[in-house]
């Protein structure tokens, strides 16, 4: 049977599915429904968040959109529900299985689509420029801006480049090295650097930079998995120059003197 309502119109899911679903890939959806009140006005369901990964119960919190049959009955349930560990929210569909007869006939969970902003969070021991250039590769990686995001990652070394004292240099090879012969960075900082600004150029540029230029222009350009590998590249880069000497303070773990008798 058709739905009596959006008949015209794309559901309400699908409307969704087709605005934000792109922007999120793979968020579990390990969902069982819990509950669903007498007249069908809210529900919970329980699973993993896909905003905190624990496993949480999600209460709706808004009215209950239903969709209903041609005979009145209601076929879907969707509302905007919360997760009770981190209180952020998923917009959250059940279904009506029918099932094999009237016992086995109940709501089931069918989907839900997270309606929240990308990770972004970057520490705050990472001075303002490469963090900024860091968050900045973060969003473009989540609308999978790929190759942006690379050269974003880029981007993010070279400030730090400059602002651990390197002399600025159009070639960020050569700042790099300044860095590490330097002593400011380790050999294998340099080599994390390096694969960065290789990333980088590829997102950047549209051939390889250093071979002349073929006719027609060969299209380069930067895939998730590789994208991933640069933002992981970049993120221990800055971890290990900013983070880690900004936390090692925190901590005294030499051995306490022996008391006086």
């Amino acid at each position: 049977m058709t739905p009596s309502c959006e008949r015209n119109t794309l559901d309400l899911f699908t409307l969704i599915g087709q605005s934000i679903a792109v922007l999120w890939k793979d968020w579990p959806k390990d969902m069982q429904v819990s509950s669903v009140k007498n007249d069908d006005s809210g529900f919970v369901v329980r699973g993993t968040c896909p905003h905190c990964r624990h496993k949480a119960a999600f209460s709706s919190v808004t009215s209950v959109f239903k969709q209903t049959l041609d005979n009145g009955f209601p076929n879907r349930l969707t509302a905007v529900s919360r997760c009770n560990g981190c209180n952020k929210f998923i917009l959250l569909s059940l279904r009506w299985d029918y099932g094999l007869g009237a016992r086995e006939s109940g709501w089931v969970y069918d989907e839900h689509f997270p309606l929240d902003k990308p990770a972004d969070v970057v520490n705050e021991a990472i001075p303002e420029g490469p963090r900024l250039d860091f968050q900045e590769a973060l969003r473009c990686h989540w609308v999978k801006a790929y190759s942006a995001a690379a050269e974003m990652c880029r981007r993010a070394v070279e400030s730090s480049c400059l602002d651990l004292g390197a002399p600025y240099d159009e070639v960020l090879e050569k700042m790099i090295d300044w860095l590490e012969s330097n002593r400011i960075i380790t050999p294998a900082l340099k080599e994390v650097a390096h694969k960065v600004r290789l990333g980088g150029n590829r997102g950047a540029h549209p051939w390889k930079v250093g071979q002349p230029v073929a006719k027609p222009i060969p299209v380069i350009t930067i895939g998730e998995e590789h994208a991933t590998a640069i933002l992981q590249y970049t993120s221990h880069f800055l971890q290990h120059v900013y983070v880690i000497p900004n936390q090692l303070p925190t901590y005294d773990f030499s051995k306490p003197k022996a008391a006086k008798p």
